[in-house]
C-alpha cells in the first residue's frame, strides 16, 4: 500500500513538472518527409524539396523587407529572413496532389473538414482559420468544397 501511495504520489509530482505537449504545438505542413512549421528556421529545406519551379522576392506586407515565395506548382511556400535566419511564414496548397498531414486537399468536402478538424475555428466570409500555437489553418469554403487551403504563421 505503501508504494502505491508513493508511486501515486510521484505520478502527480511529474504531471505539474511537464509542459502540455498542445500548448507547444502548430500546424505543420509535410512535403516530401520535411515537416514545414511556420516560424521555424528553414535549414535548407530545398534539399529535401528539390528545386522550385520558379522563387521571387517582394515587400512584406507583415515584416520589414521582403519575403520570398518559392513555387512548387502545386503548393508556394513564403520565407522571411528574421534577425539573419530564414523561417517559414507560410505554405498556399494549390491543387489537390496535396494535402494537410490530416488528409484534407482541395475539393474535400467542408463536413469532411468538420469531422477532421472540429468546430474550434473563426469563420470569417467563407474562410475557416484553426489556430494552434504560430499557426494559423485557413480554409476556403465555396459552396461546402474547400477551394484554398493555407498554414500563416501567426503575426502580432
Amino acid at each position: 500500500m505503501k508504494r502505491m501511495l508513493i508511486g501515486l504520489m510521484i505520478t502527480f509530482v511529474m504531471a505539474g513538472c511537464t509542459q502540455n505537449p498542445a500548448s507547444m504545438q502548430n500546424y505543420t505542413f509535410r512535403i516530401n518527409g520535411l515537416d514545414i512549421t511556420m516560424g521555424e528556421a528553414t535549414n535548407d529545406f530545398l534539399v529535401k524539396t528539390g528545386n522550385p519551379i520558379n522563387q521571387y522576392s517582394a515587400p512584406s506586407c507583415a515584416f520589414d523587407g521582403d519575403d520570398t515565395v518559392y513555387d512548387f506548382g502545386s503548393y508556394q511556400i513564403t520565407t522571411y529572413v528574421n534577425k539573419g535566419k530564414e523561417i517559414f511564414t507560410g505554405v498556399y496548397l494549390l491543387d489537390d496532389s496535396v494535402s494537410t498531414q490530416e488528409g484534407i486537399k482541395i475539393g474535400s468536402s467542408l463536413s469532411k473538414m468538420l469531422e477532421t478538424y472540429g468546430d474550434d475555428y473563426q469563420e470569417n466570409y467563407g474562410a475557416y482559420t484553426y489556430s494552434l500555437g504560430l499557426t494559423d489553418l485557413s480554409f476556403v469554403v465555396i459552396n461546402d468544397v474547400i477551394t484554398s487551403i493555407s498554414y500563416l504563421h501567426k503575426v502580432d
